[in-house]
C-alpha cells in the first residue's frame, strides 16, 4: 500500500537513518525528522539529506540496526535495554553520529551509561514526538500544521484527554497504533511516516483515504473487541489500593498487558496496577491519565519490588521479583509506595 503523496523532490546529499518505535509515538517522531531534513534540510544534518526509515522495538533493535548504512543514526523512542546497548556499540563503527531521543524510564534510569554511546541524548517525560518538535524549534524550523496537530494528539492521548486538539486527529493517531501493533506491517509503518511528514495542506477528514481505510479496519475493531470482553470480565476482581486498583490478570493469556491495562483503567475510571505473566516473569503495569504510573514504577523500583522498569509517564511496566509476587504482599507494598510517592508530591 502506498500513500505517498507529492512533494518528495530536491537534492539528495547524504543519508540519514531513523530507527523508530511502531506505536504512535514512534511514528510522528520519525514523521517529523522526515519532515525536518527531506523538505527543511535542517535537521539532523545541514541541506536536503534522504532519509532511511526503519520500524523496531527494543528486542529487534540489534537486527534493525545491522539492516542499514549512513552517516547519522537518529534513534526515536526506544527503550534503551541491554540489548539496545551492545547494539550501540556495534554501530559507532558504522555511524559517523548517533542521536537518541526518548522518554521510556528504562532509558531515563540509564541515561548515564547511554551518554557514552551517542553523540546528542535528550530524555524527557514528555512524548518522544513532543521532544523531537523541541528540538526542531531550536534549530529554527517550525512544523507543517498536519505534524504539529498530530504531536499535540499525542500528548493528549498519553494524558487520557483531548483538550483543544480535534478528537478525530486523536482517535486516528491510536488508531495507526493499534493496526501496526497487531499487523507489524513494515511498508503501512513506513506509508503513514511519508503521509504524515508531508508538507502538502490538509484541509480535511479523513485526511487520504488510504489512511482512513487503513486504521479504521476490521482487525482494529476485533482485537479492541476482544481485549475490552477481557477487561470486563476482570473489573470486578479489582482490588482497592486508596485511590487505585489492583487487578491480577495472571491467568489471561495472549493479550498484550498494557492494551488490557488501558483498557481496565477506562472501565474503572480510576489508576490501574495489572499484574500479569510471561513465561517465568510476572509483568506489572500502571496505567494513568497523569504522571502516577512513572512515579509510582520508580518507587517500586527503589524498593526493589520491580527488577526492572519500562513504560513512560502515563503507562509504566515492570518485573516484579519473586520474593514478592504473592499477591497480598504485593498489594502491602504497592499501598506503601503509593502513599510515599503522594507524599513526595505534596511536600
Amino acid at each position: 500500500m502506498s500513500v505517498r503523496e507529492p512533494g518528495y523532490g530536491g537534492e539528495i546529499m547524504e543519508e540519514v537513518v531513523v530507527v523508530s518505535d511502531w506505536d504512535a509515538d514512534g511514528i510522528v517522531a520519525a514523521a517529523e525528522i522526515v519532515y525536518a531534513q527531506e523538505f527543511l534540510g535542517l535537521y539532523p544534518v545541514k541541506g536536503k539529506a534522504k532519509v532511511k526509515l526503519v520500524p523496531s522495538t527494543p528486542r529487534t533493535f540489534g537486527d534493525s540496526v545491522k539492516s542499514v548504512v549512513g552517516k547519522v543514526l537518529v534513534v526515536l523512542d526506544i527503550a534503551f535495554s541491554r540489548i539496545v546497548e551492545l547494539s550501540l556499540r556495534e554501530a559507532r563503527k558504522s555511524f559517523d553520529r548517533i542521536i537518541y531521543i526518548d522518554h521510556h524510564l528504562s532509558t531515563m534510569v540509564r541515561s548515564a551509561s547511554l551518554e557514552n554511546l551517542v553523540d546528542d541524548l535528550l530524555v524527557g517525560r514528555a512524548p518522544t514526538a513532543v521532544l523531537v518538535a523541541h528540538v526542531i524549534k531550536s534549530v529554527g524550523g517550525r512544523l507543517s500544521p498536519r505534524l504539529n496537530a498530530f504531536v499535540s494528539a499525542i500528548s493528549m492521548a498519553e494524558k487520557g484527554g483531548v483538550a483543544k486538539i480535534d478528537k478525530r486527529i486523536v482517535d486516528i493517531a491510536i488508531r495507526m497504533s493499534k493496526y501496526l501493533s497487531i499487523r507489524k506491517d513494515r511498508d503501512a509503518w513506513e506509508s503513514i511516516v511519508r503521509w504524515l511528514a508531508s508538507p502538502i495542506s490538509m484541509t480535511a477528514m479523513p485526511f487520504y483515504r488510504s489512511i482512513h481505510d487503513l486504521v479504521n479496519s476490521d482487525a482494529i475493531r476485533e482485537e479492541t473487541r476482544r481485549v475490552r470482553a477481557i477487561a470486563m470480565e476482570l473489573a470486578p476482581s479489582a482490588l482497592k489500593l486508596a485511590n487505585i486498583r489492583l487487578v491480577d490478570a495472571r491467568k489471561v493469556s495472549d493479550v498484550k498487558l498494557s492494551a488490557l491495562a488501558s483498557q481496565l483503567y477506562k472501565i474503572l475510571r480510576l489508576p490501574v496496577v495489572v499484574l500479569g505473566s510471561r513465561g517465568d516473569r510476572v509483568l506489572m503495569v500502571v496505567r494513568s491519565r497523569d504522571d502516577l504510573p512513572q512515579r509510582l514504577a520508580l518507587k517500586l523500583y527503589e524498593m526493589g519490588v520491580l527488577k526492572d522498569v519500562g513504560g513512560h509517564q502515563s503507562l509504566a511496566i515492570g518485573v516484579v521479583d519473586p520474593k514478592y509476587c504473592d499477591l497480598y504482599k504485593l498489594r502491602e507494598v504497592i499501598l506503601r509506595a503509593l502513599i510515599e510517592v503522594e507524599r513526595r508530591s505534596s511536600s
